[in-house]
């Protein structure tokens, strides 16, 4: 998958953010960013400068055997969260969630121990 400018600036306003931000790519063209230990947000490399809704109507998303066969598929995974998320929303959520991390040792811990209990596939 080709990384869109969008992402290419996101990941240059990580770096500048904090030297302690990490990009992990999970698959399939979506990155995980974690700060020291902590998850905070995940981005697909596709993103737009704005995000939108998805307004089409799919009826096949309402079948779960359809959905368990292609849930890997990064179209349909972004078509059941029903959102695009553009690259401003990604870059005010994410600096919201660090600088909380950084002057809250209690969020920090909260999502510290809330990532060290889910269980990702």
């Amino acid at each position: 998958m080709a990384k869109s400018h969008w992402f290419r600036r996101l990941e240059q306003d990580l770096y500048k953010m904090d030297k302690q931000l990490r990009l992990v790519p999970v698959g399939l063209g979506f990155h995980r960013i974690y700060f020291k230990r902590a998850y905070v947000h995940e981005v697909f490399e596709e993103m737009p400068q704005v995000g939108y809704d998805i307004e089409t109507y799919d009826p096949r998303l309402e079948s779960q055997s359809y959905f368990e066969e292609f849930e890997d598929h990064p179209e349909m995974v972004r078509k059941i969260k029903n959102y695009v998320e553009g690259y401003w929303d990604s870059l005010r959520r994410i600096q919201r969630r660090v600088y909380r991390m950084r002057h809250n040792r209690q969020f920090y811990d909260q999502t510290v121990n809330a990532y060290s209990q889910m269980t990702i596939k």
